[in-house]
């Protein structure tokens, strides 16, 4: 099931951010995917509305980095007890957070995240050590305020993926033209 969602000022109706996903259910037992119960459907459904997605779909295919495409390194990622749900799994914003632990300092600095792509593909717990990696893959002309694409993996320190992404920055306002000249070479 696809869910959306719309953020506006309720003064002035302006859109300030858009975000669509895709949810699936999964089998508690077996933990692997299963199709929704009708009964299950039958309740949920009216919630639901049959519209087109209030963001365009980017069906670019996620890249899998590993140790030797990754430019950029944060090890030593650790859920806090408040980072759990219900179920005792990481809840999904925080791997939003330690996506962005491992992408460059200039990027963070000089741009702003304008749109991220996730795909989560396994859950991960309390007792989990994860590391981030980062690729910048799609860097404009950096003196001139080019957009900037980065690719992302965080994945156990064993090796097991748990979210692939991608987030695209664009350059801030002039105020801060005077710190662009450079993207740190490399992070451990």
């Amino acid at each position: 099931m696809r869910r959306d969602w719309l953020v506006s000022n309720s003064k002035t109706g302006e859109i300030l951010t858009r975000a669509s996903s895709v949810w699936v259910m999964m089998n508690k037992l077996t933990r692997r995917l299963s199709k929704i119960p009708e009964e299950v459907r039958g309740e949920i459904e009216p919630h639901f509305m049959n519209s087109d997605p209030v963001v365009a779909e980017d069906n670019r295919k996620l890249v899998k980095l590993d140790d030797s495409t990754a430019q950029y390194v944060r090890k030593g990622l650790t859920p806090r007890w408040s980072d759990l749900d219900v179920n005792q799994h990481v809840n999904n914003v925080k791997y939003v957070g330690w996506i962005l632990e491992s992408t460059p300092l200039g990027i963070v600095e000089s741009h702003e995240l304008c749109s991220m792509t996730l795909e989560y593909r396994r859950e991960c717990g309390r007792d989990s050590v994860l590391q981030s990696l980062t690729a910048v893959s799609g860097v404009g002309n950096l003196g001139n305020m080019g957009e900037i694409e980065c690719q992302h993996l965080l994945q156990l320190e064993e090796g097991s993926e748990i979210v692939r992404g991608r987030t695209q920055w664009r350059p801030k306002n002039a105020k801060s033209f005077g710190k662009m000249d450079q993207v740190p070479a490399q992070s451990a």
